[in-house]
């Protein structure tokens, strides 16, 4: 008669391995997820916020701005870094725009050192996006040694109009 109950009944080993599946799923799905990109926040216009900075390193920022998907943010330099000196740098915005009317971009950086307080302000020439296109905005700025050696934070702005 015993068997006849296993039959009817469920056996608990089965039950724990399908909760562990399942939630095994859960994580795989949203491991992948995360991996591809969540997609993008919604911004205010004009978008400002502070991101850690590292000369050289893609700046992330997944904002979309009335319809203008700012990626990534770059600086990096073109000659050798040297205290008391100006530094040819190439200022890279990197994105898309899904709106419908070509876009004008303005951008300010303003460079922070380690305890937030303001180094630089660097201002890219305002620059134009095309509708339902990427972009990849590239810029040569001078910006001082000194503040690209000290720079921990950037705060940006951007502002978006059509």
């Amino acid at each position: 008669m015993s068997s006849r109950a296993d039959a009817v009944r469920p056996s608990r080993v089965g039950a724990i391995g399908r909760v562990i599946f399942a939630l095994g799923s859960v994580l795989t799905a949203a491991l992948s997820i995360s991996q591809t990109g969540a997609g993008y926040a919604a911004a205010e216009n004009p978008f400002q916020k502070d991101y850690a900075f590292a000369l050289g390193k893609p700046v992330t920022m997944r904002v979309d701005v009335q319809g203008v998907r700012l990626d990534t943010l770059t600086v990096v330099a073109l000659g050798e870094v040297r205290s008391g000196e100006k530094v040819k740098c190439e200022v890279s915005v990197a994105g898309s725009s899904e709106a419908e009317k070509k876009a004008t971009v303005t951008a300010v950086l303003l460079f922070e050192n380690a305890e937030d307080k303001g180094i630089e302000r660097v201002t890219l020439e305002q620059f134009k996006v095309k509708s339902t296109r990427a972009f990849d905005e590239k810029q040569k700025l001078s910006i001082e040694g000194d503040t690209l050696r000290a720079a921990a934070k950037v705060y940006v702005f951007f502002q978006i109009a059509f």
